[in-house]
């Protein structure tokens, strides 16, 4: 099989899993898996010998890879609002198992007489 075909497909692979809603966290696994894979494909490929045919497909791949791009960046601010949320659920936690830990000290004056 060509390079370029493996990378086709490869890029296929990783569009379908972009858009699948399962398991986050074993989808970017297959993510990181898809992504390597297709940078080696890339590092291997020699572009003094692409075909017109090729430079077509790759073209195709360039048109798929913007909207895995565009896909990930879905996924990245998800997981930015999940770890945001985790936090201020984490900080609520702890207020109400020891509410006296960060007690306020607002109100309280010295009295100096002269």
């Amino acid at each position: 099989m060509d390079i370029i075909e493996k990378l086709y497909e490869i890029t296929k692979q990783l569009q379908s899993t972009v858009s699948n809603q399962g398991d986050r966290e074993k989808q970017i696994e297959e993510l990181t898996a898809y992504l390597e894979t297709r940078g080696e494909l890339l590092d291997r490929m020699d572009q003094t010998l692409l075909t017109i045919d090729d430079k077509q497909k790759l073209r195709e791949i360039l048109t798929i890879s913007e909207d895995v791009v565009k896909q990930m960046g879905k996924i990245k601010t998800s997981i930015q609002k999940d770890l945001v949320t985790a936090k201020k659920g984490k900080s609520a936690f702890k207020g109400y198992n020891d509410p006296y830990a960060s007690a306020s000290f607002d109100g309280h004056y010295f009295d100096r007489k002269k």
